[in-house]
């Protein structure tokens, strides 16, 4: 029962945590516009060559548009398959795309899990025949399962063989980077040997069954009776615990990095919402190093910007 204790614990620590930067995110104050073009949810055409609804005369009396369709076009090859790394340096997509994508097929697994779990809990209990939809689902979780936890293995492998003998890379990982990477390597390497002597993942779907039963057996398996498949239990869940409290979170935290700031390209009308949180934000206190700002702490942004700044001996 310890297994499922700890895999609840963390798995609500994941919760809170990602609430916590949600809320934090979308009570932190209104972003500086960055203007940058081509903005993905105009219409396709528009979108083509960097176009802009402003472009519209009298745009003001206008309801604008968005395509969703555009927006996901962009973001799924980016979030899935790296396409900026991909065009900006090739070399180390071949390393941290089978690392990426191996992590999501885990996140895929895991819901596939919870899935047959849901399947054996509506139908007979115990199992005792394969359905059709139980035989889909157990292919399904073999072919992710294994593709998953070998792509993590390679990509695992080549990060940090990147980050060590990549000079450029070397001067900037820390202590951290190096961290992350063999923790989720452990994760990687513990489940594949446990699979090696589990291919069909009976293990697995027991342990997701339990978790959504409360430690009730399936198939007489105990969790933690395979060293390799405890390890992977455990580092799998301090994981999920994990992701949410480092910079790794940027992988489902990016959606507010391009809805919340690179598309932003909402009107700031007189009197609505845009305009009343900038000048919330000329009300704050900056406290900048730099002297010719003289950002000191006591005055506000609305006194630095309307003031002629000061020649800095």
């Amino acid at each position: 029962m310890g297994f499922y204790i700890l895999s609840y614990l963390c798995f609500l620590i994941f919760i809170l945590a990602t609430g916590y930067l949600v809320y934090r995110q979308l009570t932190l104050p209104v972003h500086v516009r960055w203007e940058l073009y081509p903005v993905q949810h105009e219409t396709a055409d528009r979108a083509a060559y960097g176009g802009s609804y402003l472009e519209e005369l009298n745009w003001w009396e206008k309801k604008q548009t968005r395509s969703l369709f555009n927006e996901l076009r962009y973001m799924l090859p980016e979030i899935l398959f790296l396409r900026g790394l991909w065009k900006e340096n090739r070399l180390l997509w071949w390393a941290s795309f089978p690392f990426h994508f191996g992590l999501y097929l885990m996140i895929a697994l895991f819901g596939l899990l919870l899935l047959h779990a849901l399947v054996i809990l509506w139908s007979d209990y115990p199992v005792t025949s394969s359905g059709a939809m139980r035989s889909f689902l157990n292919g399904l979780i073999v072919l992710t399962g294994w593709t998953g936890l070998i792509l993590g293995n390679i990509g695992s492998l080549g990060l940090l063989y990147k980050r060590w003998a990549d000079p450029e890379l070397r001067n900037y990982s820390s202590f951290s980077d190096y961290f992350n990477i063999l923790f989720i390597f452990l994760f990687f390497i513990s489940a594949l040997i446990a699979l090696s002597g589990d291919p069909q993942l009976e293990g697995a779907k027991a342990y997701a069954f339990g978790l959504l039963t409360g430690g009730v057996s399936l198939n007489a398996y105990t969790p933690g009776q395979n060293l390799y498949g405890g390890v992977a239990i455990v580092s799998a869940s301090l994981l999920a615990a994990y992701i949410p409290l480092t910079h790794m979170s940027h992988m489902f935290m990016k959606y507010f990095l391009y809805h919340n700031v690179k598309w932003d390209d909402a009107p700031n009308r007189r009197g609505g919402s845009i305009e009343a949180a900038i000048m919330e934000n000329l009300e704050l206190k900056p406290t900048w190093r730099a002297k010719h700002v003289e950002a000191d702490g006591r005055k506000s942004w609305r006194e630095i910007a309307s003031s002629a700044p000061k020649e800095v001996k």
